[in-house]
Parts: C-alpha cells; structure tokens; sequence
C-alpha cells in the first residue's frame, strides 16, 4: 500500500470498532471469503491492504469484512433470504450472487467504488480507498449492493440541478421506478434505519442521512420520499 494514501478517522464514528469486535471469528472469515469474491484474489488484498492482518481494521480487507457482516447480520430473522422479505433480508443474499470478484486498489479519488463488465473476461468490483475511510460500515454495506445492482443495470441519466455528486453529469439513475444502483442502495439503508439490529442507535441515524442525501441528489426525477 505504499503508493496509497489516506487517514484513519474516527473508528467509532464509522463503526468500525463496534463490528470489528465480530469479524475475528475464523467461521466468519472463511464464509465472507469464500462467498463473496476474494477467493483467488489474494493478490488485490495483500501487500498492505490487509491479507495477513485481516482483523486489524485499521486496514482495507477488515473494513470490507465488517460491511460484510452487517449486510448478513442486521435483519431480525437474518436466516430468512426470500426475496418476499424486506431487502435487509435478502441484500446479502443478492450481493452474494453477484459479487464474485472483488478487488482492493488505490484508486484516483473520482470513484469510492466501481463495476467493470467484460464481455470476454466477466466482471469485477473495485474497492478504492473513499470506500474504506470515507464511508461508515453501513454506507459501505450500501455501497456493495450498489455495485451489485450493476451487474444487472447501469445508470441512465445525469445528476439533477444542485446535486452534490455533480449536476449534468452523468452517474444518476432516471427515476426510483427504474430501480437501479441508487434506488438498491437508498433501500438498504432505509430499511436498516428503520429494522436493522445487532448495530448501534448511531449507525442507524447515519444510514439514515445516507439514504436521504442518495434520494435528494442521485435521480434525475425526485422520488418523492424522505426517510
């Protein structure tokens, strides 16, 4: 990691240090391992990024283990998958499905996150360091489920006038009806705002301000909600 750079914040703003008391256990690291993409992909995570200090979550690898463990923890009845449940059941679930290379880079500091698709070579997720340490472990639960929606859509309009992720610029979704990356993500953190467990009074409220800035700012047409 000696070509990346970036700052630790806070650990227990981002919730990092609740979710990390968790993740250590070796049942949990061979699951997320082995179920969501970094199987093979030891190269994207080691020199530095965390491989043989997955428990320190000071680090990429641990940080990413902890959205994963809130993304399969959080729903009361967590054991409950169907897709007839609320996305706090079933993101998991979706995300596993999909998400079956994931990759640690630098990156250049326009993206926190991004889906590449090859027609010949399949598809990837890369995780940049904005992923890590600027998003809180439900915003990057969030942030996965967003990227695996793009397995299936991409987005298809520009960002609306006043829009903080760049007015005109392409990125945004059409509307909620569309149901893309933005709507997938503002529901996840809709629903762990108002069900989600095993988590803190904290973690809630910053799903919550997530979820109202994706709706405020990422659709071309305003959904007309506020959570």
């Amino acid at each position: 990691m000696a070509t990346c750079t970036y700052t630790v914040p806070d650990k227990n703003a981002s919730g990092d240090n609740f979710y990390g008391q968790f993740i250590c256990d070796q049942a949990y690291i061979d699951f997320f391992w082995f179920n969501y993409g970094f199987n093979g992909n030891k190269k994207y995570w080691d020199d530095g990024f965390g491989w043989h200090d997955c428990c320190n979550t000071s680090k990429p690898l641990a940080r990413t283990f902890n959205a994963l463990y809130l993304l399969n923890y959080s729903a009361e009845d967590y054991m409950n998958e169907s897709w007839d449940s609320p996305i706090l059941n079933w993101g998991c679930r979706y995300a596993r499905n999909k998400l079956n290379d994931l990759r640690s880079k630098c990156g250049d500091g326009s993206a926190w996150a991004k889906h590449f698709d090859y027609w010949i070579f399949g598809s990837h997720v890369e995780l940049y360091m904005g992923f890590f340490y600027s998003e809180s472990v439900v915003e990057r639960a969030a942030t996965l489920i967003h990227e695996a929606r793009h397995e299936d859509k991409g987005h298809n309009a520009n960002f609306p006038s006043g829009s903080v992720f760049g007015a005109g610029n392409s990125g945004a979704d059409s509307s909620w009806g569309y149901k893309g990356a933005w709507m997938y993500d503002a529901l996840y953190l809709w629903w762990f705002y108002a069900a989600g467990t095993r988590t803190t009074s904290a973690m809630k409220q910053r799903a919550r301000q997530r979820g109202n800035l994706i709706i405020d700012n990422a659709f071309a047409t305003h959904p007309g909600y506020s959570i």
